[in-house]
């Protein structure tokens, strides 16, 4: 039933080609200039059908075909099947021929030049025969399973420069839609036509939605929105970056652009509970990745870009062990976060807050987390909470307990109104928290 449904479509345009050579016919014993143009028109069509019929043929990703292209198949593929066959038969009786009998070593230079012909011959053959037993329909499903991850991204990639063209609410949609593993495959494709395409198109949404001139005309549902969908994407970028699955020049990048602080300041105090979240994990992951390095490596602009998120001096943050910048690095996170925050987190909010404060008590990227040292590591923290003089830390350790009762079973005494105070400030950059070591 389905070949005779598709033998219909097949005839039709048949019949069309017939109609189109007798006007032709036709118009050349009535007026040859109107014949030259008829002729030139359908010589147009005739060569767009035919690139569209063979299309498939060439890449199997193809969105394109006719309904010729099925009888097209079964045509070709047997000629390549029987030229090849041929081609591979008459090479081997040649290769018998002049080359000498060795044990596989290829020492002639006729060796060199006949050995890869018969192999791409053998191929071709095997090639051949595999599309004629699939047929046209399997064959092409079976190209499109079979096809490497750099088609997914190119064809995002295009996508993306369709979207900017027709506007930035097009690329936000197509961005909310990337998975995450996608995202972390497109930051680090190769460059496109001069520039990283994902990255620029990335960075002029994020732009678009932050403080200035460019979020005028957006209002500030939209402008929500559209930071979160930038942040989130950001945020999966910043937690491959401490995986170490990318080199220094994409996490400069990404730090220097992504987490730059005229951007990130106003998201890291957003009233917004998830944009304030998510703003200060990208820029913790990323200090992390960053804190990790040795002396010499970190540059004047560095140290001031960590001064603006660990609180710490840069002074302070140069001359300190590695261990004691990773706890200035956690502290001034957890801090952040709940400094602001009225009550406790919110339980959709709660696990993305676990999963940055686990990646930075090193107790894993991914839940489940080690449970032992995710709990050894909370205890310490909230020893350092506990003595830092600053106001606020008091309700800090309270929502903590509150928060992590499973890791932390006894739970801490609420504070006295006096240490919970509606508003508790901001971290002052600069500012140098006592921190006590284990």
């Amino acid at each position: 039933m389905r070949i005779a449904i598709e033998t219909a479509p097949t005839l039709l345009h048949f019949s069309v080609f017939l109609f189109f050579a007798g006007l032709v016919i036709l118009f050349y014993s009535i007026n040859k200039a109107v014949a030259i143009v008829v002729s030139i028109s359908v010589a147009i069509f005739v060569v767009a059908y035919f690139v569209l019929t063979i299309l498939p043929y060439i890449e199997h990703n193809c969105p394109y075909r006719t309904p010729m292209s099925n009888i097209w198949w079964y045509i070709l593929h047997p000629s390549f099947f029987l030229g090849t066959f041929c081609l591979h038969f008459l090479f081997t009786k040649l290769h018998r021929c002049l080359v000498p009998y060795s044990r596989g070593e290829i020492a002639h230079l006729r060796q060199h030049i006949l050995v890869p012909l018969l192999k791409f011959f053998k191929d071709a053959i095997k090639k051949h025969k595999q599309r004629l037993k699939d047929g046209f329909r399997k064959s092409i499903v079976q190209g499109a399973l079979d096809a490497s991850d750099n088609v997914d991204a190119k064809a995002l990639t295009w996508w993306l420069q369709l979207a900017a063209q027709a506007g930035e609410s097009k690329a936000q949609d197509i961005l909310k839609c990337i998975p995450k593993e996608m995202v972390v495959r497109l930051m680090a494709s190769p460059i496109e036509s001069g520039k990283r395409v994902f990255r620029e198109h990335l960075l002029s949404l994020l732009r678009s939605c932050g403080p200035g001139s460019l979020a005028v005309r957006l209002d500030e549902k939209e402008r929500k929105a559209r930071r979160l969908v930038c942040l989130r994407a950001i945020h999966r970028i910043a937690h491959a970056s401490v995986e170490q699955k990318f080199n220094l020049d994409i996490l400069d990048f990404v730090r220097s652009n992504f987490a730059d602080m005229r951007i990130m300041r106003a998201m890291r105090a957003d009233s917004d509970v998830r944009i304030r979240i998510i703003s200060r994990s990208i820029c913790a992951l990323l200090a992390r990745c960053l804190l990790k390095r040795t002396f010499p490596a970190l540059t004047r602009p560095e140290l001031v870009w960590l001064q603006h998120v660990t609180g710490e001096l840069p002074n302070t943050i140069f001359h300190s062990p590695i261990d004691m910048r990773d706890r200035m690095n956690l502290k001034a996170f957890v801090d952040g976060v709940f400094s602001g925050q009225k009550g406790d987190l919110p339980r959709e909010h709660a696990t993305s807050f676990t999963e940055t404060l686990a990646i930075l008590m090193d107790a894993g990227s991914q839940s489940p987390f080690d449970k032992t040292k995710f709990q050894a590591q909370l205890s310490a923290l909230i020893g350092w909470i506990e003595e830092d003089t600053t106001g606020g830390s008091g309700e800090i350790v309270y929502k903590l307990h509150r928060m992590f009762k499973d890791f932390l079973p006894t739970p801490a005494p609420a504070p006295a109104p006096a240490l919970m105070p509606m508003h508790a400030p901001l971290p002052t950059p600069g500012a140098a928290p006592a921190l006590a070591g284990n």
